[in-house]
């Protein structure tokens, strides 16, 4: 479990990284912010517990194979895009040029990270 845990926090940093210095100019100017240095202690944490969380999910329903890996990370992905979505519904981001793809820009690192996530931890489980 903790090797698979730990991967997944690397997998969901390092795709972030890479997610972000592809659109995160785009992202940061669609919103009309000023970038600052992220908190990277909290920042890990959240990242440990959504591995986690990733983790017991391909647990508890006893997925078999990498697919069932995939679809279950993309579920998630999917639910963390619908209560993106909700946040928007409810102004965040509505300020900004363009708030569609600023959602579509956040959800889709999620919606990739998780999928990915749950295809690899199926090598642990």
């Amino acid at each position: 479990m903790i090797l698979a845990v730990l991967t997944g926090v690397i997998i969901y940093m390092v795709s972030g990284m890479i997610y972000y210095s592809v659109l995160g100019n785009r992202w940061v100017d669609l919103l009309n912010i000023k970038p600052e240095q992220p908190n990277y202690g909290m920042l890990t944490l959240v990242t440990l517990f959504t591995s986690i969380v990733m983790y017991g999910v391909l647990h508890l329903s006893q997925a078999q194979t990498l697919v069932d890996g995939a679809l279950l990370g993309g579920a998630v992905g999917i639910i963390v895009a619908l209560a993106y979505a909700k946040d928007f519904i409810f102004g965040l981001g509505t300020n900004s040029k363009k708030p569609t793809t600023i959602y579509l820009i956040a959800v889709g690192y999620h919606f990739i990270a998780l999928t990915i996530i749950g295809t690899v931890m199926m090598f642990f489980i």
